[in-house]
Parts: structure tokens; C-alpha cells; sequence
């Protein structure tokens, strides 16, 4: 077999997975997934894209996730992913250096045919599938950081390859390898578009990708070719060969698990979390006050590990998601890091001012805590008018799995969202009943209009 036919034929016999920590961090991230979609989904951008979808029409077959609203199935994964990840809330993967859950849930949850009566899913196979994950960090740690710092949103880029996989694992297709070569040929989306809406609709079009591969190949469009190809293969292309992608161990210990997913109750990129817990820590030091700020050095371990953080110097907020320095100067003001420091307005003066005393600089050699993921951490120095300093340092920052939010945490997060307890309650119950062989078809007709 090759490469790619090896892929296909460790995803395709995969067994259910029953094991209990799997499980549940497959319960928390759909969790989370509902949370972050239901939080987003009267959000300006979003209800843009509904009128697109609206105005575009079709058959009435898919759940638009808090919409209330049947649509195709491509155009539930355009949406769902994009609203999941509109407020850049939703989960990320070391290896992956991108969003997973919004583009693997997105996906299987757009296959589901609601006008199918006869259709029946097992929610312990559905589970599995999301498992997929899997996929997508193997991906990430073979390709990574090169493809990542190159330029490419590893979101859309590895996100539609990974979907794809886990829509031909939930419905047992029999083109899984032939599924991943279309789906892997439509692989794009650059950074540069951070900071911008665009960067949530990748997550949107890599879940419609995984959509269409699979649609297409069921009408009889083939496409026979070994994604993973030595030469011209998607590892040739797009990262450095194949050489690194390691297929051992299959099954051992689940990506989903280890290193596992890092949740978020914050709308910014996690790359800054870092900087936002050493900013608040700096906020509460006895010595720190504001008028007496000199300038302020952020030290990024290792180089390029603020790759995501583009902007040094934002004009509009919705940039601050990706920038140190914006993050910062909230922190150190005082001011509350909710969704509305992240809107398109521009940026105050007096937070433009405070970032004109930062700079960023990878001149340090101290070694990272055993249990920092890819041996990152940020120091944060700030050099007082008096002649003092104070200093901070994060390495493992709230949210990430070796720091991870308590379930009643996670809980908060949907319930903020859903806004209604009895609601949030009985959603959490039949998340966790997936776990049990809960039809998802049932699951989600019994909330596409109420939720």
C-alpha cells in the first residue's frame, strides 16, 4: 500500500472508541462547539453570510447551527463553520497550530440529512469520527511550524483533509482515499487574511470542502491518485516531504487526548494568551503603575512563536485578536478582554500610545517548563521611569490542556451562550448521551428550531 492507502485503511477500521477519557474530550469539544456557535450567532458577519445563503437558496436538508433553519448541506458547512469560528472562541490544537473543532464538527454535522427519515446515525460512531482530529494533527506535526510560518492557515489547509476523513468514517464510505486526494487539492487560505472576516470563513470553506469531496465522489467523480504521493503529494507541496508523517502508534494515545485540546473563553488567538495572563499579572504587581511605564519588552519563545500575532501596530480592534501589543495595553489599562474590544471599530488613542512603548524580541535563552507545549513561553519586562522593572512570565497559559477549565467552567461557557439554564441543561445531557448510541439525526432535528 502507499501512503495514502495506508492512511485510508488505519481511518477506515478504526473501531468505536469506548474508552472513557477519549470520550469525554470528545463530549467537551462538541460542547465547546456548541458554545462558541450559539455565542456568535447574531454576530454582524454572520448575519451577512445568512443573507448570502438566504438569497442563494436550495433544498432544505441541513442544520444552520442556531438559525433555525434547513439549508444544503454545503451551505450548513460554509456557515457552521464560519459562525463557529467567527469569534476566533473556539478550540485549537498544538500540532495542528489551528482550529480543528470548527471545521471537523462543522462538517459531519452539515452531512447529516434532517429530511432523510430512514437515516440513522449511532452518536458513539459520530464521536469517533470527530476522534479524526486525529488526522489533522498528524498532519500539523509533520508539516509544522515551516507550513505554518510560511504563510498558510493551517485551519482550511489541513482542516478540509481531516473532515473529509471523518465524513467517509462516519457513513463508511468505500472512496476514503480517492476523498482525501479531492478534498486535499482544494487546500488553501493564507494568514494574511487574519484580522479580517475571511479568516473564519476558512474554517467554513474547509468543512465545505469535506462536503463536496464526498458528495461528488457518491455521483461518480473520481479522483484516483495517492494524496500523499512522494513528488507531487499534498507533504511534497506543502510542508517537507513525507518523511515526517509518522502513521505509527495509530490509536495508542489519541491526538484528542495528548497533547489535547486548548478551550478558550476569550475572542483572540491563543498565540496571545500568553501575553493576556502575564498582562494581568503585571496589572495586579504592587509596583506597576501606568504613568511610570517607560517601555515594555515582550520576549517570544521560541523565534516565531508569535507567527499568528501579525499586527504590532492595529488600527481596528478586530485586528487586536492577532497582536501582542493590543492585548497587552488592555491588560495593563485595566480594561475587561470581552468581545467588544475585538469589534471593526478603531482603536482609542490612549491604547495606540501604550503600544508605542512595546517591542518584541527573541533574545533570551531560558529553558521552557517540561510541560510547555512546543518549549514556548512569553516573558513580559516592564521598565518603570524610576529605574525599576517588573517582570512576568507564562508559560502554560488558562485553557490549555495542561492548565485546562474545570467542567462547571465549561459548562458557563455554553450557558452564556444559550442564555436559558433549563435549555443549556438538557443540551449538555444529550451531548453526553452521544456517548450512549443517541441517534444523531434525532439529536439534532430536536434542536434546529428550538436552539
Amino acid at each position: 500500500m502507499n501512503l495514502g492507502q495506508q492512511l485510508s485503511f488505519l481511518i477506515k477500521n478504526t473501531p468505536i472508541i469506548r474508552d472513557p477519557q477519549v470520550i469525554n474530550c470528545a463530549i467537551n469539544g462538541v460542547t465547546d462547539y456548541f458554545a462558541c456557535s450559539l455565542q456568535a450567532c447574531h454576530e454582524d458577519d454572520v448575519q451577512k453570510l445568512l443573507a448570502w445563503v438566504a438569497d442563494e437558496g436550495g433544498n432544505a436538508r441541513a442544520w444552520l447551527i442556531g438559525q433555525k433553519k434547513l439549508v444544503t448541506a454545503r451551505q450548513a458547512a460554509l456557515f457552521n463553520g464560519f459562525q463557529a469560528h467567527c469569534l476566533d472562541y473556539d478550540d485549537v490544537h498544538s500540532d495542528v497550530r489551528g482550529h480543528p473543532s470548527s471545521v471537523i464538527l462543522s462538517a459531519l454535522i452539515a452531512s447529516v440529512r434532517l429530511d432523510n427519515v430512514k437515516q440513522k446515525i449511532d452518536g458513539r460512531r459520530f464521536l469517533t469520527a470527530y476522534v479524526g482530529v486525529e488526522v489533522m494533527a498528524r498532519l500539523g506535526k509533520s508539516v509544522n511550524p515551516e507550513h505554518y510560518e510560511k504563510g498558510w492557515h493551517a485551519t482550511i489547509t489541513l482542516g478540509g483533509i481531516a473532515a473529509t476523513a471523518a465524513i467517509c468514517y462516519l457513513y463508511d464510505e468505500p472512496f476514503l482515499s480517492q476523498a482525501l486526494a479531492l478534498s486535499a487539492t482544494q487546500a488553501s487560505g493564507m494568514r494574511l487574511l487574519m484580522g479580517t472576516p475571511i479568516k473564519f470563513l476558512h474554517a467554513g470553506l474547509a468543512a465545505q470542502h469535506a462536503i463536496q469531496s464526498v458528495e461528488w465522489l457518491r455521483v461518480g467523480i473520481d479522483a484516483d491518485q495517492n494524496f500523499l504521493d512522494d513528488k507531487l503529494g499534498f507533504l511534497a507541496i506543502y510542508g517537507q516531504g513525507n518523511t515526517h508523517f509518522d502513521l505509527s502508534h495509530w490509536g495508542d494515545v489519541w491526538k484528542i487526548v495528548e497533547p489535547g485540546l486548548w478551550f478558550k473563553n476569550y475572542s483572540y488567538c491563543s498565540a496571545a494568551a500568553y501575553v493576556a495572563d502575564a498582562g494581568q499579572l503585571l496589572y495586579k504587581e504592587p509596583d506597576f503603575d501606568l504613568d511610570n511605564v517607560s517601555d515594555i519588552t515582550i520576549y517570544f519563545v521560541p523565534s516565531n512563536s508569535d507567527a499568528a500575532l501579525i499586527y504590532k501596530t492595529p488600527s481596528l480592534a478586530q485586528q487586536g485578536r492577532f497582536s501582542a501589543e493590543y492585548i497587552l495595553a488592555l491588560t495593563l489599562l485595566g480594561l475587561p478582554l470581552s468581545f467588544e474590544q475585538f469589534s471593526s471599530k478603531p482603536i482609542p488613542c490612549e491604547i495606540k500610545q501604550l503600544m508605542k512603548k512595546m517591542t518584541r524580541s527573541y533574545q533570551i535563552q531560558l529553558a521552557p517548563h517540561p510541560d510547555a507545549y512546543n518549549g514556548r513561553y512569553v516573558i513580559i519586562d516592564i521598565f518603570l521611569k524610576n529605574g525599576k522593572k517588573i517582570s512576568q512570565r507564562v508559560d502554560i497559559p488558562k485553557g490549555s490542556p495542561k492548565n485546562p477549565y474545570s467542567q462547571s467552567e465549561m459548562s458557563l461557557k455554553l450557558l452564556s451562550a444559550v442564555k436559558d439554564k433549563s435549555k443549556t441543561a438538557r443540551l449538555l445531557t444529550d451531548i453526553q448521551q452521544l456517548a450512549t448510541g443517541l441517534d444523531l439525526r434525532q439529536f439534532l432535528l430536536s434542536y434546529s428550531f428550538t436552539l
